[in-house]
Parts: C-alpha cells; structure tokens; sequence
C-alpha cells in the first residue's frame, strides 16, 4: 500500500516551549492510526500540523522536520481539500446557525442526517454536533482526516458502532484516519498501529470510589417534582421527579442529545422548567462548570483567572498551591486560551474549589482528561463530599459513572434510577 503520510524527526514548539520533539511515522491508505499521550502531550497539535491548520491559522508555532501529505505540505494539501479535522471543541468550529447552513457553507448538498438539520445549534448536544462534524469530514471529499478525543464526545454505546463505520469507510475509500485519544483501550482493536507521544499509561484500573453516600445526607439542597421541559415543540424532559441532598455524590448518564445538559441546566437554576416545581436550597452556593469552560474565562494567564476568582470569592488560600493539587503549576503564566480542553476542564475545576461552593456541577467532567487528570478529579470531588458539599455530573462514560454512588440514567425523557 501507497504510504500517504510521511512524517520525519517533526519537532514543533510555541514561545521556546517544546511540545513535539523527533516524531517520525509513516502511514498508508486505508490505516486508522491512533495518537495517544497525556493531557497536553501535543495530540491536538499533531493533528492541526498534519492538517495544516499549524501555521496556516495558528501562527506562532515553529516546526521543524518534514511532512508530507500525497508529496504536498500540509498547507498545500488543506488549500486543495485533501486533509480535514474535526476538532476536540465542536463549537469552535460553526459558521452557521443550524446543520443545514453549515451544510450550505462547506459545499455539501447531500446529506443523509439522524438529527434535524434545521434546528438551532445551540439546541443540539455536544455528541449530536460532533457526529455531525464527523460526518460531513467523511463526505466531504479529504483524503486525511484527524479526529480529535472522540471519545470526549460519542456516548458509550455507539463507540463500537461509529468505529466499525469508521474503519469501514476507510478501507473502502482509502482514505487515512488519525484519532487523537486518551482512552485507546476501548478502540485500539479499529488501529492499524498506536502513537504514544510520551509514556503515560491509556488505562486507568484503580480510580478511587466516591465517598458520598445516602445515609450521610444532613438535608435537602435541590429538590424536582414532576418536571417538564418543551423546545420548539420537542418534549425533552418528561416528569422529572428526584431530591438531592448535601454530601451526595450523583452521576446522570445517557446516550448523545438525551438531555443531560438540559436536566443539568434546570438543576442549577440557569433553565426553567415547561411544567413542575424546582425546589434550590437557600443555604445554597452553586458553582456550575459548563461542557465548554474555556468561553467564559476572561482573556489572562491561568495564574491571572485564578487570583480574579480568589478575589470575588473573597478565597484566602494559597493560588499556588491550588494550581499545583490541581496539575496546572507549569501552565499558570499561559494564556487560558491557549490551553488544551483537558487542561481548560482542570482549570475549571480549580476555579470550582476557590468558589468555595456547597453544590458543584459539571458537565462531562472527563472531557479531554488522562488517567492521572481523572485521579486528580476523583480525589478533588472526595474532597468536597468530606466537606457535605454536593457533586453533581452529568456524563457519558459508563467507567466514570460507576464511581458514583447514585447513578441516574436518563433515556426518552425520563429519568431511572442506575443498578
């Protein structure tokens, strides 16, 4: 088989700060290959270098080395079509407002579709607006296409599913696949062969439980009853009814567009239901970390963002200690949108524990997180339900889920209690 890319002794650093150093791979026609590292090993960067996004949109970078797409750099195979990236935060991504305007926009006129193409952006899940990004990559004509954390955003159900699709569709068409992943051990057997970026492990066997428990709940933070919520005529939560008191630890679960954000959103205050009653505790501080946390952090270095919130939230501890337990010391003179989405999720977090908050949420807290960031979380939430503070998730990733003591799985609307 024809090799396709060719990458030789590739090092790419940004502000004297190395991230890549003497990468050399090969791949052919029909390869999956899977690149893996820790958070902020410089998987993405791989990527948007292969595709050519490094230097043609992000201009800073210096790389040195060669790579070459069918004979062309990178930059010459993007401008004729041949690469494409579906990148780790979908919303980054969009020039339209609804599927079918982005269709218009990239030239796609066919298009077959499991979600509605005219709804609003805004108004489909995470997982819905990535599968539909990695659709139109496949139809769309390239050649190469990277993919960046999947996993961050397919529900545990269809993985097996979307890679058989995956695999299929590039033995067929001949084309290359690159898949930046964490979690290579539920799709190394779709890879032609594994990348590891630096020697961290991709399994994560012993995450400590979480603590929070029932029996230890004192009283009532966030209380539903018979709650209902319509959009544009879709019914997406049908009598919701559940009590959440302090120190507990909850997990909800549920496939792609199920409505965990939006169950999340009516829990937090920030969406009001159709029909029902919402019940938040007075005694209440909620601190609510979104699925995209890097859109509301001001424009600073990480250190900068952290002292801000320590001032409003009148926190006296230590900023740098916080950055250290939270694995974030060697990033906080960045820039916070210069930060991986693993990276961006731990700064949320940290940001989470200055708020000094008694209900914490977070949606799809695992995103863009490796085993060690994922053990950093766990004892992070631990410490909190020591405290009779509330943990409250929303995510995908069945492994994660199972850390909780109450799990809830939310499915056509309605929501059931987890074995």
């Amino acid at each position: 088989m024809s090799k396709i890319v060719k990458v030789h002794n590739l090092s790419v650093s940004v502000n004297n700060h190395e991230i890549i150093k003497d990468l050399s791979i090969e791949i052919s026609e029909s390869e999956i290959i899977c690149v893996t590292g820790s958070t902020g090993a410089g998987k993405t960067t791989f990527l948007r270098v292969v595709t050519g996004l490094i230097p043609e949109l992000y201009k800073d970078f210096k790389i040195d080395g060669e790579i070459s797409i069918f004979g062309l750099s990178p930059s010459e195979a993007l401008h004729r079509g041949l690469v494409a990236y579906v990148p780790q935060d979908v919303y980054s991504f969009f020039i339209g407002s609804t599927p079918r305007e982005e269709l218009a926009a990239i030239g796609i006129e066919s298009y077959c579709s499991d979600i509605n193409l005219d709804k609003d952006i805004d108004r489909l899940s995470d997982g819905q607006l990535y599968r539909f990004l990695l659709n139109t990559a496949l139809v769309g004509g390239a050649k190469v296409i990277a993919i960046d954390e999947p996993l961050s955003h397919i529900d545990w159900w269809s993985v097996e599913k979307v890679f058989e699709y995956l695999k299929s569709f590039a033995e067929s068409n001949k084309l290359v696949i690159i898949v930046a992943e964490h979690r290579i051990d539920l799709i190394k057997n779709f890879c032609s062969s594994i990348v590891k970026l630096d020697a961290s492990t991709t399994e994560c066997p012993n995450l400590p439980k979480l603590l929070g428990a029932r029996n230890n709940v004192t009283s009532t933070a966030i209380e539903l009853r018979d709650v209902h919520i319509t959009y544009d005529y879709e019914h997406i939560l049908k009598g919701i009814t559940m009590s959440i008191g302090f120190g507990e630890a909850i997990a909800i679960t549920g496939r792609n567009g199920c409505g965990k954000t939006t169950l999340l959103n009516i829990l937090a205050g920030i969406a009001k239901p159709s029909k029902g009653f919402v019940n938040i505790s007075k005694r209440t501080k909620l601190f609510m970390v979104p699925q995209n946390p890097v859109y509301w952090f001001p424009s600073a270095s990480v250190e900068d963002v952290a002292k801000l919130f320590a001032r409003k939230c009148k926190f006296d501890g230590n900023i740098e200690n916080v950055l250290s337990v939270f694995n974030l010391d060697r990033e906080s003179k960045k820039n916070v949108y210069s930060l991986s989405v693993g990276k961006a999720r731990l700064l949320s977090m940290a940001l989470a524990h200055i708020s000094n908050s008694s209900i914490i949420i977070v949606d799809e807290p695992t995103l863009g997180l490796d085993c060690k960031s994922r053990k950093i979380l766990v004892n992070i939430f631990n410490k909190f339900l020591e405290n009779e503070k509330t943990v409250i998730v929303a995510t995908h990733d069945l492994s994660f889920a199972k850390l909780f003591n109450t799990v809830y799985i939310l499915e056509k609307g309605k929501l059931m209690k987890g074995q």
